[in-house]
């Protein structure tokens, strides 16, 4: 089965006594270890061992080389450790290529567990201090992990998860019933914060609201909720496919919530001691991306040439097909989108932001500090700026949705299902007008915002409500609707301010209880007040 290992960080005691170790030693000079080149054959050297890195007494695997690698041709080497991913084999294909050679570097790749080699089975923690340490010059990893461990700067955005990641339930309608239910996944994996995330949609506490049944893999989770041990499993194709097996159905994914990013993070040591380096490695990267992009069948072939193919699921026979469908529900980022990104980077920087603070609501602890300067958006601006590094079509899935205005034409909204009824439904409004309060733009900013901003195809019902104030006649049943109606839109508006796409909206307006219309009781009147926020989905 296709293994997607994209944990995020847990930092512990321990390594954060490694971290303060390193940092009273920065001054040594370290030497680069020395790379074991992989065999033509593509399989790993039995010389290829751990490397003990005195700096901080954490080991690593030895990087793996391109076949043609030649370590005394003077070219400076640049390492990144990835999972086995469709979208992180632009690294594998960079090798074959020799992509990294013409831009002046040689790349060495760690890929963790690869061919379950326990070499290779690099743990968070050890991920997050040979990044932090300057050991690695790059991570492959999500954006939610970044903001967990705050290790490393993101210099590049490679895919939002377009539909990869998934939760299943059985008998449970909408969010809003996850309440009191089993949910299980793959401890320490983007899955779990795919659970925080869509449970923090409903304000549910997944401390107290939910039962937690963390598991090992993807595949435990899936048995586990095959077996009657959960009532809801989250993880990522294929695995989650089993769920169907004990009458699991899908309740959302990734395509309509893409709060799944994978990054490029740079150690902060390499982009102060050689940011020249560093454009060189993003550079590569984009030009081997183009190269996917206009000639995909060739740079397929590339990966599975790399070889360690039961890895990769990239077969000889099949590269074309193979890495076709590792990529179907992946949405990559080219140059065009990492420009837009960033150009300005807020919406980058506001979605780590909406991750650290999804992470603490679970309990987790993350660092404290501006996530701005988690982001350094130079090193695409200079890639950017090279005519020859763009690409003349597009990617597999050209749906990434942060550097474009989602397509919602054609789109029935009859069809919608409720996803959820978000908890936010009392707002104040200036006294006698439509008119939102600056507290009611905060509860917006923080309970809608950030799920518009980061869903493809959901929508939102927006029903207005307004008090019916007697005595008798003195309002007709139209003008309490065009109130109701007018402050509803009202929301709407201060949504649409904030970019989101106004065609999102479906706006409604409702009219009290029969026993509370026209009513001179302030209590009965108060309870009337509000606007109704609902997530639609078209099609689960």
């Amino acid at each position: 089965m296709m293994n997607r290992t994209r944990m995020v960080f847990f930092l512990i005691i321990g390594l954060a006594l490694l971290i303060v170790a390193g940092s009273m030693i920065a001054n040594f000079v370290r030497e680069d270890p020395a790379p074991t080149p992989v065999a033509q054959s593509g399989a790993t050297p039995a010389s290829q061992g751990e490397l003990t890195i005195p700096t901080t007494n954490l080991k690593s695997p030895d990087p793996v080389f391109a076949p043609d690698y030649d370590a005394g041709d003077g070219l400076p080497t640049y390492i990144c450790g990835a999972d086995a991913f469709g979208s992180y084999f632009t690294l594998q294909q960079m090798q074959m290529a020799g992509t990294d050679v013409e831009h002046g570097f040689h790349l060495g790749i760690v890929p963790f567990l690869l061919d379950e080699n326990p070499a290779y089975d690099v743990s968070e923690e050890q991920r997050t201090a040979l990044l932090d340490s300057g050991q690695w010059n790059c991570l492959l990893t999500t954006l939610d992990s970044v903001a967990l461990s705050g290790a490393g700067i993101v210099t590049a955005v490679v895919d939002e998860s377009a539909g990869a990641d998934q939760l299943w339930v059985r008998d449970v309608p909408t969010i809003n019933d996850l309440r009191d239910k089993r949910i299980t996944f793959s401890r320490g994996s983007v899955g779990e914060y795919f659970v925080y995330y869509v449970l923090s949609i409903a304000r549910l506490n997944p401390r107290f609201d939910v039962t937690l049944v963390p598991q090992d893999t993807v595949a435990d989770a899936v048995a586990a909720f095959n077996a009657g041990q959960a009532d809801v499993v989250s993880g990522w194709e294929p695995d989650i496919y089993d769920a169907e097996q004990s009458g699991g159905v899908p309740l959302i994914s990734s395509n309509q919530m893409r709060i799944a990013v994978d990054v490029i993070v740079t150690s902060r040591q390499s982009i102060s001691k050689d940011a020249n380096l560093v454009q060189q490695f993003h550079d590569a990267w984009f030009a081997a991306l183009k190269a996917q992009i206009e000639d995909f069948d060739t740079a397929a072939s590339q990966i599975a040439q790399w070889g360690h193919n039961d890895w990769s699921f990239v077969y000889t026979e099949s590269a074309a097909d193979d890495l076709r469908t590792w990529l179907e529900n992946v949405a990559q980022a080219d140059l065009g989108d990492n420009a837009f990104v960033m150009r300005d980077p807020t919406a980058l920087i506001n979605r780590l932001g909406i991750a650290r603070r999804v992470w603490a609501a679970s309990g987790v602890d993350a660092p404290a500090g501006d996530v701005a300067e988690l982001v350094n958006p130079g090193f695409v601006a200079r890639s950017a700026a090279q005519a020859d590094l763009q690409a003349n079509g597009a990617p597999v899935n050209d749906s990434f949705s942060i550097s474009a205005k989602v397509e919602l034409a054609g789109v029935n909204v009859n069809d919608a299902e409720t996803l959820a009824v978000l908890p936010c439904r009392r707002f104040a409004f200036v006294p006698e007008s439509t008119e939102l309060t600056l507290e009611s733009r905060r509860i917006l900013d923080d309970c809608v915002a950030p799920t518009l901003t980061q869903s493809v195809g959901l929508f939102l019902r927006v029903k207005g409500s307004s008090a019916w104030p007697g005595p008798a006649g003195t309002y007709t049943e139209q003008e309490i609707l065009d109130f109701a109606e007018a402050r509803a839109q009202s929301v709407v508006d201060y949504l649409v301010s904030l970019g989101i796409d106004r065609t999102r909206f479906i706006v409604e307006a409702t009219l009290p209880p029969v026993e509370n219309r026209e009513s001179e009781d302030p209590e009965v009147q108060a309870e009337d007040r509000y606007v109704e926020m609902t997530l639609i989905t078209v099609g689960r």
